[in-house]
């Protein structure tokens, strides 16, 4: 029979191996993100694409949770401010979802309303690297809505990997 100091260890290392698990499991989403290119992730041919970053993730740690924010730079190709609206924290399947808003302006000169909303999970089989598989925008403008897949647009014209594009974390190429 156990006694009652045995249970409270073995209590105490079951929760810490459990809690071990957690903290080990998670991925270290902040650092900046460049382009690579299909499966395999390799670095792009086109050398701006080696130099210019397409997601920056930073990471605060609020009451003892992990939050994330972004900044991703093509946005201002919209209009949109590259700062992500909100903190996230990552979903069971480990995702981060951003996004990116700009109200619409009224008035003679007014602008439309844009959202863009990007999706990256963890590259399992290569660290280091997310996959980018989501990247929508939706604009609205005098009540007429368009939403745009820019990722499907991203596949069209560049070799992507099945889940997505491939980012690699780090610096520059060049």
């Amino acid at each position: 029979m156990f006694s009652v100091k045995q249970w409270k260890l073995a209590l105490v290392a079951a929760a810490s191996v459990s809690l071990t698990g957690c903290f080990e499991s998670e991925y270290e989403f902040e650092g900046k993100y460049f382009p690579a290119e299909g499966e395999e992730c390799t670095t792009p041919s086109n050398p701006r694409d080696q130099d210019r970053y397409l997601l920056e993730i930073t990471k605060q740690v609020h009451n003892g949770n992990a939050l994330y924010a972004a900044k991703f730079p093509p946005a201002s190709m919209a209009g949109v401010p590259i700062a992500s609206v909100q903190n996230v924290s990552p979903t069971d399947e480990n995702e981060l979802r951003f996004n990116f808003t700009k109200a619409e302006e009224s008035g003679m000169f007014g602008g439309s309303a844009v959202d863009i909303v990007v999706s990256v999970i963890p590259n399992q089989s290569k660290e280091g690297h997310l996959w980018l598989t989501k990247a929508e925008s939706t604009t609205v403008r005098r009540g007429k809505v368009k939403e745009v897949d820019l990722l499907e647009n991203l596949r069209q014209s560049v070799d992507i990997g099945i889940k997505g594009a491939c980012l690699r974390k780090g610096t520059a190429q060049r």
